[in-house]
C-alpha cells in the first residue's frame, strides 16, 4: 500500500504544504554546512592575525618556559601569570569563537530562513515505535548517514597526511630555530589543516545537502487528491461568498449615498429603482453613476434627493437598464447615452433654478 501511496505522490507541492512543512522544521538541512562555516570563519581569523600575531605568541610561550625556575606560587605571581595569559586568550582566541559563533548562527539561518520551528521541540511518539525505528537503522537514511560519515573519516585522514606532509618539510625539522619560529610553525600548521580540512568538508557539505533536498522533495510530492482537497479548503463557501458581496455593496452604498445630493438627476422606477446621475461639462466624457439602489435603498436615495430638491425622472426601462447595467463611479453604458441625454435635456430646461445653487454646492462639496 505504502508503494502505491508514492507512486501516486505524482504532483509538486504547494506553496501552502511547503510553508507548512517549514513551520514543523522539515526542510533539507546538512550540518556540515554549519561546520563549513564554522572552520572558514577559524581560517579567516587566523589569517587576520597575520604572521606578527604568530611570532609574539612564540615569545609569548619563550617567556613562559624561562620563567618557570623564577616563578613564585605567590598571590602576586600567580596574579602576573593569570593576567599575561588572559591577555593572549583575549587577543587570539576570544575573536576566533565570536566569529566561530557568528558563522554558525548564520549557516543556521541560511538554511532555516531565520524561522524560529518549535515544533521541532515537541515530543513526537512515532520515534518510539520500533518499526519506525527499525526502519531508520536499516533504512535509506542510514546508508545515506554512513556514507556522509566515512566521507568525514576520509577528509580528516586526508587533512592529516596532507598536513604532515607539507609540515615536515618546515626547517624545525632539520635545523636549530629560534624560539619564536615556534610560534609561526604553528600558526603555518593551523592555516594548513584548517583550509584542508574547511574545503572537503565544503565538498561533504553540498553533497549532503543535495542529497537531503532530493530526499525532501520527494517526501513534500502531492497525490492529486490532496492538491484539489487543498483547493477545495481554500475556496470560499457561497454562502459565505453572498454575505461579503452584500456587506461590500452595503458599504459602497453607503459612501455612494454621500454624493447624491450632487446629482443632476435621479431616475426612479418609480419605486423599486432609483439611480442617480452627475455630469459635469468640460470634465466628464459621460453622465458618470453616484449612486444607485433597490427597494429600501431605492427611497433612501429618493428621500436624499427631495430633501435637497435633485430632479426626479420616472422612467421604468432607464431605471432597469441603468441599475443593472450600470456601476458606481463609472460612466453610464454606451448604449444609454441617447435617452439619457434626454433626461438631463429635460432637467436642464425644467429646472434652471436648481442647476443654478448646484455649482456652488459641488464648490463647497468639492464634487
Amino acid at each position: 500500500m505504502a508503494d502505491v501511496d508514492k507512486s501516486s505522490k505524482t504532483e509538486p507541492p504547494t506553496e501552502k504544504r511547503l510553508s507548512d512543512a517549514r513551520s514543523r522544521g522539515q526542510f533539507a538541512k546538512a550540518p556540515e554546512i554549519g561546520v563549513t562555516f564554522t572552520l572558514a570563519a577559524g581560517v579567516i581569523v587566523i589569517l587576520a592575525f597575520g604572521i606578527q600575531k604568530a611570532e609574539v605568541l612564540g615569545l609569548f610561550t619563550q617567556s613562559i618556559f624561562e620563567n618557570l625556575n623564577t616563578f613564585k606560587a605567590t598571590q602576586e605571581g600567580i596574579v602576573n601569570a593569570f593576567t599575561t595569559s588572559y591577555y593572549a586568550m583575549v587577543t587570539i582566541v576570544l575573536p576566533m569563537m565570536i566569529c566561530c559563533f557568528i558563522a554558525a548562527f548564520i549557516a543556521e539561518g541560511l538554511q532555516t530562513g531565520f524561522r524560529l520551528t518549535p515544533k521541532v521541540l515537541e515530543p513526537k511518539l512515532d520515534k518510539m515505535n520500533p518499526v519506525t525505528g527499525a526502519k531508520r537503522i536499516f533504512g535509506t537514511q542510514a546508508l545515506t548517514t554512513f556514507g556522509i560519515d566515512f566521507l568525514k573519516f576520509f577528509a580528516i585522514g586526508a587533512v592529516v597526511f596532507l598536513s604532515l606532509r607539507y609540515i615536515t618539510q618546515d626547517p624545525i625539522f632539520f635545523a636549530p630555530v629560534p624560539i619564536k619560529h615556534v610560534g609561526v610553525f604553528i600558526y603555518k600548521l593551523f592555516v594548513v589543516m584548517l583550509l584542508i580540512l574547511t574545503l572537503l568538508m565544503a565538498i561533504i557539505a553540498v553533497i549532503n545537502y543535495l542529497i537531503q533536498k532530493r530526499k525532501n522533495n520527494k517526501e513534500m510530492m502531492m497525490t492529486k487528491e490532496e492538491v484539489k482537497e487543498e483547493r477545495r479548503s481554500k475556496e470560499v463557501s457561497p454562502e459565505v461568498k453572498t454575505t461579503q458581496r452584500k456587506k461590500a455593496l452595503e458599504f459602497a452604498s453607503r459612501q455612494s449615498l454621500e454624493d447624491v445630493p450632487t446629482a443632476d438627476v435621479v431616475v426612479t422606477n418609480p419605486t423599486h429603482f432609483a439611480v442617480a446621475l452627475k455630469y459635469q461639462r468640460g470634465t466628464d466624457l459621460a453622465p458618470i453613476v453616484v449612486a444607485k439602489g433597490e427597494q429600501l435603498f431605492a427611497r433612501r436615495i429618493k428621500m436624499i434627493a427631495k430633501e435637497y430638491e435633485v430632479p426626479m425622472v420616472e422612467n421604468k426601462p432607464v431605471a432597469q437598464t441603468l441599475y443593472r447595467l450600470g456601476r458606481v463611479g463609472y460612466p453610464i453604458p454606451v448604449e444609454m447615452y441617447h435617452v439619457v441625454a434626454e433626461i438631463l435635456a429635460f432637467v436642464y430646461r425644467a429646472h434652471a433654478y436648481y442647476f443654478h445653487r448646484l455649482k456652488a454646492r459641488r464648490i463647497l462639496t468639492g464634487g
